[in-house]
């Protein structure tokens, strides 16, 4: 009514008002056009945000229900796949938090039970010292024991620190490409005090000229380890032979001996953190040399093997790729 009686006025005072009429009409029919407009890009933007709120809930309660399929081709469906890949990087990430804080408390626990028994005898041996009635000979005793536990802790405490550096990435393995000869007799002059002490032959069957990238401290520590613990059980008068050789993809060092042997039961824990063998107890240590040792080798791309008969020794290979290989043909 109030549009008739507009259209009515404006035809009795110009005479240009069909103009105007039809200009009204054009912005109302636009105005009309727009705010539906509006109102549709407001509708299906409610909806974008509710089927991203969906996935967003879906995804906090680790639902893996898709709301939009994957065949679309939509900036939501993206957004979708980007914030599942999201998801994922993170649930792995909080994965490997988990299990490196399992590992260290893990490390903690072992390593304060592994404290506790030569801290507990420097502390016994200390109070029987104190004694003032005790023999010269029981002193004399004592201090040696005292002295042992002491040593035996030193050297626990130093093993401890290198696993540490290295679990933690406080010193990583740095290869170069150096004579692998070279390193494994540095393991041999290192070891060779305790094996001519226990009377025991060290043979080296190697040779020199087998050049490859290698961390040379860290792999001098991983053969040595296996050396000594040949040397702690093999008894009086054995033998250890030592022999290197260069295959296509992997140099082999071979470390066997005539020793107690591995049972079949335990070759698969030898390499576990602090494990001892049930021979092991009248030998010194603490299960941590082939831990180590294992550490360094795969640390560079190696691996080892191990071949153990009891009564009849054991052979411990270790392997460490060739990348980079280079032959000294003066030396051969």
């Amino acid at each position: 009514m109030v549009s008739g009686l507009l259209v009515t006025l404006l035809l009795s005072f110009r005479p240009e008002t069909p103009v105007l009429i039809g200009s009204f009409a054009y912005i109302a029919c636009t105005g009309a056009i727009f705010a539906g407009f509006i109102l549709s890009v407001r509708r299906e933007m409610e909806t974008v945000l509710e089927q991203l709120s969906e996935m967003i809930q879906g995804l906090i309660y680790r639902r893996d229900k898709e709301i939009l399929s994957v065949t679309e081709d939509t900036l939501l469906s993206k957004l979708q796949s980007q914030v599942i890949q999201l998801t994922g990087i993170l649930s792995v990430q909080k994965e490997r938090y988990l299990k490196e804080n399992r590992e260290i408390k893990s490390l903690i626990s072992d390593i304060s039970h592994q404290l506790k028994t030569p801290l507990a005898n420097l502390a016994m041996y200390s109070s029987l010292l104190d004694d003032p009635e005790i023999s010269p000979d029981k002193r004399s005793e004592f201090t040696r024991r005292l002295k042992s536990q002491t040593d035996k802790l030193a050297w626990l405490l130093n093993s401890l620190i290198k696993l540490s550096r290295l679990e933690s990435g406080i010193i990583s393995i740095e290869t170069e490409a150096k004579d692998l000869g070279n390193t494994v007799l540095a393991a041999i002059k290192q070891a060779f005090p305790a094996a001519e002490n226990k009377n025991l032959t060290i043979e080296w069957r190697g040779g020199q000229g087998l050049v490859l990238p290698h961390d040379a401290k860290w792999t001098t520590e991983a053969i040595y380890n296996v050396i000594d613990n040949a040397i702690k059980y093999t008894d009086s008068g054995g033998n250890i032979i030592i022999t290197l050789t260069g295959y296509d993809l992997f140099a082999r060092i071979d470390i066997a001996d005539n020793g107690q042997g591995i049972s079949p039961e335990e070759l698969n824990d030898i390499f576990k953190r602090f494990h001892r063998g049930t021979n092991a107890r009248e030998a010194e240590g603490v299960g941590l040399g082939l831990y180590l040792t294992r550490k360094i080798i795969t640390g560079q791309g190696g691996y080892i093997k191990t071949a153990s008969e009891p009564g009849s020794g054991s052979t411990f290979s270790l392997f460490l790729p060739l990348d980079g290989l280079r032959v000294n043909s003066s030396q051969d």
